[in-house]
């Protein structure tokens, strides 16, 4: 039941197609397909990723860098780097970019709120707890009090308490 409960949350939350396919029943969010120089870096970043490149973490920097406000570059990075199980190194490039990253509610917010997911994936929920503590702080300040993300946050800070 527990699981189902978090891949529920990470449907809801926009999280990788990977997750919410767990959860039965569960309609997955619709595709938006970007364009442009946007839509070019992250083919290559996918490319890097699947190709084992040690470009890949420079590439997926640079793909960050173009709008890291922006909560579609998050659900994109963990798409590539899923879909290729590598969410540890995408846990350690969030975790990298955190004291370098905008000091804006939204970029710290959705680190903060991925690093969570990633660390939970990965069974370390006391580790997870903080991060998720964090992005409810600064989420708080730029998503309306309903955001599917909220759903997730509680449950990571409740799993992390059970531990």
């Amino acid at each position: 039941m527990r699981s189902v409960l978090i891949a529920f949350g990470l449907l809801l939350a926009g999280a990788p197609a990977r997750l919410w396919a767990q959860a039965p029943g569960a309609v997955p969010p619709p595709a938006t397909a970007p364009a442009g120089p946007y839509a070019a870096l992250r083919g290559e970043v996918a490319a890097a990723v699947a190709a084992h490149s040690p470009q890949a973490p420079t590439l997926a920097d640079k793909l960050f860098r173009l709008d890291p406000n922006n909560a579609q570059v998050y659900r994109d990075l963990m798409d590539i780097y899923e879909a290729q199980n590598e969410a540890p190194a995408l846990l350690a490039f969030f975790t990298s970019k955190l004291p370098t990253a905008p000091p804006t509610p939204t970029a710290q917010g959705y680190l903060h709120y991925y690093t969570g997911i990633l660390l939970m994936q990965q069974g370390q929920l006391v580790a997870a707890h903080p991060h998720f503590a964090l992005a409810k702080t600064q989420l708080h300040r730029v998503l309306k009090p309903n955001d599917p993300a909220f759903r997730t946050i509680e449950q990571g800070l409740g799993e992390a308490k059970r531990h």
